[in-house]
């Protein structure tokens, strides 16, 4: 799976599980929202229930509440007394269950109205007073004006939480979504430079391979051992150059690559690698050291790539080393497994670096000394072969002292 399917497919899932959870809460707000109106419904209920207690209490003692409440003519003084003594009734009991809003309230003896079952639905609330007057089928009923603003404003802190942090998380995935596009969008133009930096790199090289040969061509018969020497030096720096590009290009690509590999003798190559180390070495007036082990060091690879990681590796053994480079090569035979070490005897790594050194692009700081080149790849590169072939790169180093990278490479099933 490529990394803009992976992208792709991690924006969906989030998306879909952002989009479930919005579901949920939803659902858990709607649930709290029953639950409320719930909880209001039975508060009104419980203080209709007290206030008939009241009454029933007051009636006794009160023949003009009786006729009041049983609909009889009264006089209009009496009438508004006794509706105002019934609402002083109603209101204590309300404020008792913590219901302070405001309601309107009647004395009827007709046929109770159902009440629906949809939320937030007007809704009447009525108490009998049976058992309480002489005359039977009377009523109060009380409505609320305001109740649904009421419930809403007891749960209005609920709502306001879950709308922001609905809208927090889904801002945020939009956010993220269009960091992950940019990102994809640098790292394709990253990958485009880097192709065509590398392709414009196959003219001079072209160019160096064909001035060499030339010089080998006119000079045929009479060029001196050092000539062959040195033409014999650029031509190898050529091929070596030649495989950094096509190497760096497989790299560049999203799609792992799939080769055929064979059987190598990684001490073979080693061998060959510190013979064409040797020279410049030399000139610097350094020394590199290759100690192996006697037994066989089949591994099963593709051709070309194990030499270039080993290649890697000296060459920046030489390059990190401010003078008279000391570098030791040696392997081990453990149990299934080869042990190959690179030491040298340079600047070392910062331990802030040692993390990163495998990233991509990524170059250890020299400070304002420039006089290391290099794209940051080598590394990276170096890291992702190892793991093709099944093995393991660790690095040990000590800024001063020098840099020791460890590699684990499984054997083949070949005899030892």
């Amino acid at each position: 799976m490529t990394q803009s399917k992976k992208h792709t497919w991690w924006a969906s899932a989030t998306f879909l599980a952002l989009a479930a959870l919005l579901v949920i809460q939803v659902h858990y707000s709607l649930r709290a929202a029953q639950l409320a109106e719930l909880n209001f419904n039975h508060r009104v209920v419980m203080a209709l229930k007290d206030s008939r207690d009241e009454i029933g209490r007051r009636v006794p003692m009160c023949e003009d509440m009786d006729n009041y409440l049983c609909g009889r003519t009264c006089a209009m003084a009496v009438r508004a007394l006794k509706r105002t003594e019934l609402d002083s009734i109603i209101r204590s009991n309300l404020n008792i269950y913590s219901l302070p809003l405001d309601y309107t309230f009647s004395i009827t003896d007709s046929i109770p109205v159902v009440a629906s079952n949809r939320m937030f639905a007007p809704r009447c609330y009525q108490q009998t007073l049976n058992g309480l007057l002489e005359q039977s089928g009377i009523r109060l009923r009380l409505q609320f004006p305001g109740r649904n603003r009421f419930i809403l404003a007891q749960m209005s802190g609920l709502f306001l939480t879950s709308i922001f942090i609905i809208l927090f998380v889904f801002a945020s995935f939009i956010a993220l979504l269009k960091l992950i596009r940019k990102k994809q969008l640098q790292v394709t133009r990253t990958t485009e430079f880097v192709n065509n930096m590398l392709h414009e790199f196959q003219t001079p090289l072209a160019n160096i391979r064909l001035a060499t040969n030339l010089i080998r061509k006119r000079n045929n018969g009479v060029q001196t051992s050092k000539t062959k020497e040195y033409t014999q030096v650029i031509l190898n720096e050529y091929e070596k150059m030649q495989n950094h590009v096509e190497d760096i290009l497989k790299l560049s690509c999203n799609e792992p690559l799939v080769c055929e590999k064979q059987d190598v003798d990684l001490k073979l190559i080693i061998e060959q690698i510190a013979e064409t180390y040797a020279y410049r070495i030399k000139e610097m007036n350094g020394f590199i050291n290759v100690s192996c082990d006697s037994k066989s060091h089949l591994i099963k690879s593709v051709n070309g790539r194990l030499a270039l990681v080993i290649s890697n590796l000296v060459d920046n053994a030489i390059k990190y080393s401010q003078q008279n480079p000391k570098i030791d090569i040696s392997t081990v035979i453990k149990t299934n497994h080869i042990q190959l070490t690179i030491a040298d005897k340079g600047v070392g790594i910062p331990s802030k670096d040692l993390p990163y050194i495998f990233d991509q692009y990524y170059r250890v700081g020299t400070g304002d000394v420039h006089n290391v080149k290099g794209f940051g790849l080598g590394l990276s590169y170096v890291k992702k072969v190892i793991e093709e072939h099944g093995g393991k790169i660790t690095v040990d180093s000590e800024e001063g002292k020098g840099t020791q990278f460890t590699i684990l490479f499984p054997l083949n099933d070949a005899k030892s």
